[in-house]
């Protein structure tokens, strides 16, 4: 989903990224990027850890390796990264992070769980690239995203923040995130209306949302007798322009009177569409959040 050849095979752009994605995940960086020499030390991260007795701080040693931009095998290998014991503990480190645009081989993998077993580290961590993009994809990354792979940001269209936090948009039948489905596969849900004829109106007697397939069919298919719905593919609302259109459609068959909600049908039509528009909205600067207040929520 990610194209991490957007950045470009300059390996400081890399670890300006590595040291904002730490910061994001909770690390205090103890040593920054810089130009000097830096005696094969990219960065140093530390943590505060539970023990049994109370808090220690643990510190890291990161190597950030970016090969994505190489034509041939792009793997991190043990002669990218030597002296790993010596480096880790010249810095007065605990522990090894690659964090890496590709894959370690085999091999390294094999070097750090030597160093891990017999002691030398007290551990490691390998952040590859498909555990970098999962990150970036999780709700509150959008902006980091946006940063450094603007055109990857406009593809996968990140989830964002609109209220205090997250509103997940589960599955009435088996209860799975669709928001966080639709990374994987943007049509597998439904949004569904239930309504019945009275003096010739639509009356919304229920509103869900579910998956397709034998989610869906589960509630569609059995309903009562005089029940009716119509459904619109989750996939297509969240494209902007579709999403403006539904949401333009819903309003003109309201003011015409032919439509009616009850209560709980249109409370739960807002809770839709306030929980979608994480998924239809773009990021919004510090500048924005600030000048509308503190992530204040909306009332539905």
């Amino acid at each position: 989903m990610i194209d991490f050849t957007e950045i470009d095979s300059d390996g400081e752009i890399w670890e300006l990224f590595s040291r904002d994605l730490l910061q994001e995940l909770g690390f205090y960086v103890e040593h920054s990027v810089d130009r000097g020499p830096d005696g094969k030390k990219d960065l140093i991260v530390s943590e505060l850890l539970n023990g049994n007795l109370g808090k220690y701080k643990f510190k890291w040693l990161v190597s950030c390796k970016h090969f994505a931009n190489r034509q041939s095998s792009n793997s991190v290998k043990e002669s990218d990264e030597p002296n790993i014991l010596e480096r880790v503990q010249s810095f007065n480190c605990d522990g090894f992070i690659g964090l890496y645009s590709t894959v370690p081989s085999s091999g390294l993998n094999t070097r750090l769980t030597q160093l891990k077993e017999n002691g030398n580290l007290k551990d490691y961590r390998v952040f590859d690239y498909k555990l970098i993009e999962n990150y970036l994809l999780r709700i509150g990354y959008a902006n980091l995203l946006m940063r450094y792979f603007p055109n990857s940001y406009k593809k996968v269209k990140p989830l964002h923040l609109i209220t205090g936090k997250y509103i997940p948009l589960n599955c009435k039948v088996c209860d799975l995130d669709i928001l966080q489905e639709m990374f994987k596969n943007q049509y597998a849900a439904n949004y569904v209306q239930i309504y019945e004829y009275v003096d010739q109106k639509e009356h919304i007697k229920d509103v869900y949302w579910a998956c397709k397939g034998q989610c869906d069919d589960k509630i569609r298919f059995n309903l009562s007798k005089g029940l009716h719905s119509n459904w619109q593919d989750i996939g297509d609302i969240v494209i902007p322009t579709k999403f403006l259109e539904w949401t333009l459609a819903t309003m003109n068959q309201i003011e015409s009177g032919h439509f009616y909600y009850n209560k709980k049908a249109f409370k739960k039509e807002k809770e839709f569409i306030i929980a979608i528009s994480q998924k239809v909205m773009r990021e919004m600067t510090q500048e924005k959040k600030d000048r509308i207040g503190k992530f204040r929520e909306i009332g539905i």
